[in-house]
């Protein structure tokens, strides 16, 4: 059977609880399919680059959580793709005292939830394919970007159009 990459996402936590200060690096790539990461815009496996560190408290994860994607320009519709990555800064605890904190069961750190989450929340990001992008035009469909249109995009409520009429003398 093939290494889906979960396993590297499961750490005896004991060996690093033992010695406070101790750092141990978690670097893997993951099937999305085996870290339940469904999502439309995901092209490809989830890449985990983590840093764990033992304090007195518990242990720190720190890294990235990365994942190529595919989509469209929420305006324009134009093709993108590229990689989606977050930041992690989490902590795992024996006895979770901190509201934030995941557990630590059986004195193994099971991480694979954490990074569904933070994968799952970086492809949910809505992308433009630049920040000034014009989008399509509600009327003819033209982009905006390419062709100007003299279209007449005013957006109007005929429920207030008596108002319209209205004229206050000064």
């Amino acid at each position: 059977m093939a290494d889906d990459g979960l396993r590297a996402l499961r750490v005896n936590a004991l060996e690093l609880l033992r010695q406070p200060g101790a750092v141990k690096p978690v670097e893997a790539t993951v099937s999305a399919l085996a870290l339940e990461v469904l999502h439309d815009s995901l092209d490809g496996d989830v890449e985990v680059d983590l840093v764990l560190e033992a304090l007195n408290v518990g242990i720190t994860v720190r890294g990235t959580v990365a994942a190529p994607w595919k989509g469209v320009c929420r305006r324009c519709l134009t093709g993108l793709s590229g990689r989606a990555q977050g930041a992690v800064d989490e902590l795992y605890q024996v006895n979770v005292t901190d509201d934030d904190a995941f557990p630590i069961e059986n004195n193994q750190l099971v991480l694979a939830p954490m990074v569904r989450q933070t994968a799952l929340l970086e492809l949910d990001e809505v992308r433009l394919c630049r920040p000034d992008c014009a989008g399509l035009c509600p009327v003819c469909g033209a982009d905006r970007n390419d062709t100007r249109c003299d279209c007449d995009t005013t957006v109007t409520d005929d429920r207030w159009a008596a108002l319209d009429a209205l004229r206050l003398e000064e």
